[in-house]
């Protein structure tokens, strides 16, 4: 694989990438990738929270808030291969990831990349809400706009004024279904097993097998593996932020 020019590696994080609290020194850095449908947005409360010398990146995908001009991306893998060219600059200090739902699809497969020689591995691999690569179904064929919109209303994971309202239609839905489209599609047939630590979280309503689904990232790494879920649905992280950030701190200090 050719590096890319620092030029353009620099440009890739600047699109990719969003600092709220930037650290002149940090000694850490904290990784965030949003769910299908979400922005950097979604993680600027986290840096309050963080202590000082660790540093939040938010992930921004392309079609959305200040990068709706830009085609959303089409698959997890696509997303995944910019964010490691994205996060070069960075990779002068330890980097734990954590993703929500589509994100830590996207964060393990950045982790894969990392340790594959695409750059310095990971510390810590934290993922949120998603099966683990092994376990998810084989990739949809029919994938078109108004099956994915019905199974999002179905589902009850979209606010339903993202489909109601004309102007959330508008500025919403073509990310949220391309986000989707790209997760309906995405298998890992061989998945690769990690070297760095994985948590995985979710929260506790929902299918009786939710333990067995957590503990199954445990199988994609060979170093330490650990599974919690709180109380709360899929989408837990905003009123269980605080606990949730504490967890994230407690494990990364280990």
């Amino acid at each position: 694989m050719t590096a890319p020019s620092t030029e353009s590696t620099f440009e890739a994080s600047a699109r990719w990438l969003r600092r709220p609290r930037p650290c002149h020194d940090p000694a850490t850095r904290l990784v965030c990738l949003p769910h299908a449908g979400g922005t950097a947005s979604a993680y600027a409360s986290w840096a309050a929270r963080l202590p000082a010398r660790i540093e939040l990146i938010a992930v921004q995908y392309p079609g959305r808030q200040d990068r709706l001009a830009e085609p959303c991306a089409r698959s997890v893998q696509e997303i995944a291969d910019a964010l490691v060219a994205a996060l070069a600059p960075y990779a002068d200090r330890p980097l734990y990831l954590f993703g929500h739902s589509m994100g830590g699809l996207v964060a393990y497969e950045v982790a894969a990349r990392l340790e594959a020689g695409a750059g310095p591995g990971p510390a810590g691999l934290f993922v949120s809400g998603t099966l683990a690569p092994h376990r998810f179904l084989p990739p949809r064929e029919v994938l078109d706009d108004a099956i994915i919109e019905a199974e999002l209303r179905a589902s009850g994971w979209t606010d339903p004024m993202v489909f109601e309202h004309p102007e959330l239609r508008e500025l919403v839905l073509p990310a949220l279904l391309a986000d989707f489209r790209a997760v309906l599609s995405y298998r890992r047939r061989d998945p690769a097993r990690l070297r760095c630590p994985i948590v995985a979280y979710a929260g506790s309503d929902g299918a009786a097998d939710v333990p067995a689904q957590l503990a199954s990232w445990g199988e994609l790494t060979s170093g330490p593996a650990a599974w919690r879920r709180f109380d709360g649905d899929h989408f837990y992280l905003q009123p269980r932020e605080a606990e949730l950030i504490a967890d994230i701190l407690t494990r990364m200090s280990k």
